[in-house]
């Protein structure tokens, strides 16, 4: 299986780390990002599993004790992660991204 991240992803993280390590600390920021890893890991091993968000192959996988979900597309051996949006955000964010 092929795994992508699409570039813009690492800015959506960081803004989102950013803001936890603010408000909660560090080890807040720590949850938030282990939460993440391990939302990339579940897709990864099952990538049909979550819910289409449109027509075609994106789908949504949303974390588990944070408001965010990594959107995605599911290909014959390739996953390619593209937005990390917070589930609050205009739900036409980062949908141009390729």
């Amino acid at each position: 299986m092929e795994v992508i991240y699409h570039r813009l992803l690492q800015k959506d993280l960081r803004a989102a780390l950013a803001y936890y390590d603010a408000e909660g600390g560090e080890k807040l920021g720590d949850r938030f990002f282990q939460d993440a890893e391990d939302t990339a890991a579940r897709v990864i091993a099952n990538p049909r599993g979550f819910h289409y968000i449109e027509e075609g192959y994106r789908r949504r996988a949303s974390l588990r004790s944070f408001p965010y979900h990594l959107i995605y597309e599911e290909r014959k051996q390739l996953v390619r992660f593209l937005v990390l949006r917070h589930d609050k955000r205009h739900p036409g964010f980062g949908l141009g991204r390729r």
